[in-house]
């Protein structure tokens, strides 16, 4: 009958050679890998830590890249082969990107030129931009820029300026505008369209609670198309916008 034993050691446990251990380890204390490669083969890996920390030394320059990437064989790369798929920061440009099909494993940068490198699709509810969102992919949406909520509270009863966009880089736009002045609202959408020379609209969907707050123009004035509001009073009347705009 084999004999059980356990070892221990007061002062700790050093082997100058490869160590293997057939059954489970547990270290009740902090646990430290000093060597240039961790390799974990276990097909569940649990961290109860809600932040997990990549590039601890990047703490001098910008020119890598942080991320995660995962590997695959869809069938579809050239002769056959792995794939790489991920979300990284570009360090060249300070942009978080969704990648798949490349077929060149990320080093310490991932090669947006390699053979494969595509945007990934990204499916998800509900988005929140608080500044430009830019987006590329079907139906041409290269082509178009949509903004998060601006805002503009005034008093005056003369015509100022609700937005502007450069009519070389834009050709149409769609708004959507919000006007509150005390408990009476305004809501409307508006498009807008340039021949370089002169600018034109149509407003739809306007609707209000009790009485309309402002009236819309539009014109051209360097360089810029200019949409352009007139309050209905002196009452403070704050106005929020959206809007989408078309290259030209």
């Amino acid at each position: 009958m084999a004999t059980k034993t356990k070892f221990f050691t007061d002062l700790g446990f050093q082997s100058l050679d490869s160590s293997t251990v057939d059954g489970d380890l547990t270290v009740t204390g902090n646990f430290t890998v000093q060597g240039s490669s961790l390799t974990i083969d276990s097909t569940t890996v649990s961290v109860t830590d809600s932040m997990f920390e990549l590039a601890s030394g990047n703490t001098t320059s910008d020119i890598i890249d942080i991320g995660i990437y995962g590997n695959y064989d869809d069938g579809l790369s050239d002769g056959g082969a792995s794939e790489f798929t991920g979300l990284f920061r570009d360090a060249t440009d300070s942009t978080w990107k969704l990648f798949d099909g490349l077929e060149i494993e990320p080093g310490n940068t991932v090669n947006i030129s390699g053979t494969g490198y595509a945007y990934a699709d990204f499916k998800a509810g509900d988005i929140e931009a608080t500044g430009q969102l830019t987006a590329v992919g079907p139906l041409s949406l290269s082509n178009l820029r949509m903004d998060a909520d601006q805002n503009l509270t005034t008093t005056a009863t003369t015509e100022v300026d609700l937005d502007t966009f450069p009519l070389l880089s834009y050709r149409s736009a769609k708004y959507h505008i919000q006007a509150s002045q005390g408990t009476n609202y305004h809501a409307t959408e508006v498009m807008v369209i340039h021949n370089s020379t002169n600018a034109y609209f149509s407003q739809f969907g306007d609707i209000y609670t009790n009485t309309s707050l402002f009236s819309l123009s539009v014109d051209t004035n360097s360089g810029n198309v200019r949409l352009r509001v007139t309050p209905a009073s002196s009452s403070s009347t704050a106005f929020k916008i959206s809007r989408n705009l078309l290259k030209v």
